[in-house]
């Protein structure tokens, strides 16, 4: 952990956090400034506005304004109004990660599964008229991920339908191991 110039250990623990957002942004194919932002507001005691986030990340207020957007559209900030603020918007962070991941797999991942399904279905009926051995090994790869875009399907409901806690004390059941953390 690096120490932040006043040698504040809160202040670096919390920069280390945010360093480590700002990576996790980047493997998600997003832009590190959207980890950056997020772990700004996820430290914040109140909400931010879109200038004091500019201020405080040191980005233009366009890099922000777009970084909210997104993070909005994944469920990891919530844009706010306050009292006596008109119509000025306000972000706050989402601290329950569950919950982002569950309506990421819900709206993203769902969408995905429904899009191949359609095109795997579509193309076992076609391919299920046709003659040849290429025609059926074909069928046969299509037939495979069908089964798993199936078995996909019934993980993300699941997934989705029961709180961590449930999830992480059946596989604890299942697999013979506690989780204790």
């Amino acid at each position: 952990m690096s120490d932040t110039p006043s040698g504040d250990p809160v202040e670096s623990a919390r920069e280390a956090v945010i360093d480590a957002l700002e990576r996790s942004a980047e493997v998600y194919g997003a832009k590190r400034s959207y980890g950056r932002l997020f772990g700004i507001l996820l430290f914040a005691e109140d909400p931010r506005s879109l200038d004091e986030l500019t201020e405080e990340s040191g980005y233009a207020k366009s890099t922000v304004s777009t970084a909210m957007s997104t993070l909005e559209r994944f469920h990891l900030v919530h844009r706010r109004s306050l009292p006596g603020e008109g119509k000025k918007a306000y972000f706050e962070a989402e601290t329950d990660l569950w919950y982002v991941f569950q309506q990421f797999l819900q709206q993203e991942v769902t969408r995905e599964i429904q899009i191949m399904t359609r095109a795997l279905d579509q193309a076992a009926e076609t391919l299920e008229d046709a003659e040849g051995e290429r025609a059926q090994r074909h069928l046969e790869q299509i037939r495979e991920l069908q089964r798993v875009y199936d078995r996909s399907e019934r993980l993300v409901s699941l997934v989705t339908s029961h709180p961590l806690d449930r999830l992480t004390d059946l596989l604890g059941r299942v697999t013979g191991r506690s989780e204790d953390r």
